[in-house]
């Protein structure tokens, strides 16, 4: 026996705190009936289980109130909102909420934020399977009522996830089985008609029994009997009600059917419209492919018949140059026109650096001493210049070492200036040529600019004994270190052309630079190698994906062929099913009628079992009012579990009423 578990809750915070919990406890589906949702907190917990992949379906008034949260965005998530005005059905005032189809919470509580901090509210929430199947179809119900009448404004709107990819859905969909919801409606009609009641009522008589026994629940079977016997009577029927209910249930036979029809008719258009929009892409990807496998094909003829034959016409070309160059070897001629000039310059440079540097030994050795030496015999002494040129002729008279020192001297800057022709590390001759003009040449420099002052201050055109400072603002100096500096750099680039033209006629040297040229060329010829293997693998892969996208056009073809197949075996489909649903309709109905004719009406239990529960609301409500919390708590579930031995007794096929109908399909 299934234990139920139902509780009466008043304050408003505690509700809030029930519904809160039971949603974040939520792991299948969850149902929400309200007219006003504008709680932002309970619509981020429901958005939260939408990501969760909970399913969430929701009914509310569409009304401004409703605008400030964004249902949108939910639809959006995967949720299903159904959006119903105060027209055409009245207004819209469920309050009801199941959660995994395993408890239920209605009451008077609307989801908004005036009823959680201004109102007084109470709900109940209750595992009673009969009552969350009762209130599961009420929701159920009130969807058909959106959905069966799409055209008219005021009635409903459902808001949908738009798919750019697809036509518009059509409005309303087939139910899975017609004739169940029919018969359901029919059932909530009848129910409406001969088993209404005054549940406030009911509810204040339950409360009122409960106060008259202390709430002993041994009395709740004969309470329970009452109900039953006022509910059985409200089932008889005059003829008045007859007349109203034949043509209500024939109004609903011709409604349904016409929604059915249209449903059908828009769902065919629908498919109609999709396996167009189908077709279409399905040529447009054809169409892309069919461009693919043509932009490749003319890839592969590219490479074929012109980038990879180009690359092998200059590796033929390569490899007659090879076969050249290994073939012959030729001394190119003499450049008489380059080799004398620079055979005259560099022996002009030769001379002049002779002359010029002989000179400079000679002032910087004995100047000052031939100065001293006239002096000494009341001589006069010679001006002194940077350039003596009687310096050999002088030396000669020094003697022949005088002389050999003097032209040996000479070699030391031209040594610097030729020193790249004994190292071949290119630093080291930088570095040594450089040192040649600036401190050889600079030492040389100074020494004759100061030989030339002592000459001078000796002859007293000076006054200041010499000074090292003196050097540096002495035009001498700079004339001597000029001079001396542009010769050798002059000469080395003199010397080296020379050199240039004869290595140019040395047959080892030739022999080498045509070695090394043979080889560039086999080193071309291996790049063109490898680019051709680049080639032919691409080509190799533009193959493979022609092949590929061919296989796809094929199957593209198949897939169009079989197109218009398809949506005719589905359109019949749908007109059978539409044949079969309206003939269920028109069986329906008129089994119905003929039960009104004779008096045997049915009607759902679940109108009894929903007046045992309103009978039971009242119970509670005294309960909780006289006793403590937990034993009211106590005393509801005795309660329940004799309501359920109650109904599992009465609701038996031979001692209930033969007009009260079971729910068989369910």
């Amino acid at each position: 026996m299934e234990l139920i578990n139902q509780q009466v809750i008043n304050d408003n915070k505690d509700i809030y705190a029930k519904i809160q919990k039971e949603l974040l406890s939520a792991g299948t589906e969850i149902l929400i009936a309200t007219a006003w949702f504008t709680d932002d907190e309970l619509y981020q917990i429901v958005a939260a289980k939408v990501k969760e992949g909970v399913r969430v379906e929701v009914i509310i008034a569409d009304n401004q109130e409703n605008e400030r949260l964004d249902f949108d965005s939910l639809v959006a998530a995967g949720a299903a909102v159904f959006k119903i005005r105060n027209s055409g059905y009245g207004i819209m005032n469920q309050k009801f909420c199941v959660i995994d189809r395993r408890i239920a919470l209605h009451g008077s509580y609307n989801w908004s934020v005036n009823a959680k901090k201004n109102n007084q509210e109470s709900i109940i929430s209750t595992n009673h399977q009969e009552t969350i199947n009762s209130l599961i179809e009420n929701f159920n119900a009130i969807k058909t009522k959106i959905q069966e009448q799409p055209g008219e404004a005021g009635n409903g709107t459902v808001t949908n996830i738009p798919k750019t990819e697809k036509p518009k859905s059509f409005p309303t969909q087939v139910s899975a089985n017609a004739g169940t919801e029919f018969e359901k409606v029919l059932d909530s009609m009848i129910a409406a008609e001969v088993g209404s009641f005054d549940r406030k009522f009911l509810r204040e008589q339950g409360f009122d029994r409960a106060k008259a026994n202390s709430g002993d629940h041994q009395v709740l079977h004969k309470a329970f009997d009452t109900v039953y016997s006022v509910f059985i009577n409200n089932i008889d029927v005059i003829d008045d009600k007859k007349r109203r209910l034949q043509t209500k249930i024939e109004e609903h036979r011709v409604k349904t059917r016409d929604v059915l029809t249209k449903a059908c008719e828009l769902e065919i258009e629908y498919r109609e419209r999709d396996a167009s929009l189908n077709k279409a892409n399905i040529e447009s990807r054809q169409s892309n492919l069919e461009t693919q496998i043509a932009t490749s094909s003319k890839d592969i003829d590219e490479i074929r018949d012109n980038k990879v034959p180009m690359i092998e016409n200059q590796n033929r070309e390569l490899d007659q140059k090879i076969k050249k160059a290994e073939l012959e070897f030729i001394t190119p001629k003499i450049k008489w026109f380059e080799l004398i000039p620079t055979c005259i310059f560099n022996a002009a440079l030769l001379c002049y650096l002779f002359v010029f540097y002989s000179s400079a030994a000679y002032i910087l050795l004995f100047s000052v001493a031939d100065a001293k030496e006239a002096e000494a015999q009341n001589m006069p002494i010679a001006e002194a210049q940077i350039f003596n040129a009687h310096a050999i002729s002088k030396a000669a008279e020094k003697g022949w070492v005088a002389v050999l020192f003097i032209c040996l001297f000479v070699f030391i800057p031209l040594s610097f200036a030729m020193a790249d022709r004994f190292i071949k590390n290119k630093l080291t001759t930088i570095a040594l040529f450089w040192f040649g003009i600036i401190f050889l040449d600079g030492a040389v420099a100074y020494k004759v600019t100061e030989s030339i002052y002592e000459v001078n201050y000796a002859r007293g055109n000076f006054n200041l004994p010499w000074k090292t400072s003196m050097a540096f603002t002495d035009t001498n100096f700079y004339l001597v270190f000029v001079f001396g500096a542009l010769g050798l750099l002059m000469f080395k680039f003199a010397l080296k052309k020379l050199m240039q033209l004869f290595e140019d006629r040395n047959p080892d040297i030739l022999a080498e630079r045509n070695q090394l040229f043979i080889k560039q060329l086999i080193m071309e010829m291996g790049s063109n190698a490898e680019k051709i293997t680049i080639l032919k693998d691409e080509m190799c892969v533009l193959e493979k994906v022609v092949i590929e996208r061919e296989a796809e056009v094929k199957q593209i073809q198949h897939e169009l062929s079989n197109l218009p197949v398809t949506l005719n075996h589905e359109l019949q489909k749908k007109r059978s099913q539409l044949i079969s649903d309206l003939e269920t309709i028109d069986k329906i109905a008129s089994i119905y009628s003929i039960h009104i004719e004779s008096d045997n009406l049915p009607i759902s239990v679940d109108a009894l079992k929903d007046r045992i529960n309103v009978f039971l609301e009242g119970w509670n409500d005294y309960l909780y009012h006289e006793y403590a919390i937990p034993k009211a708590t106590l005393k509801t579930a005795q309660a329940a579990e004799i309501a359920l031995v109650w109904q599992n007794e009465k609701l038996q096929i031979n001692k209930i009423d033969k007009r009260v109908k079971f729910h068989t399909h369910e």
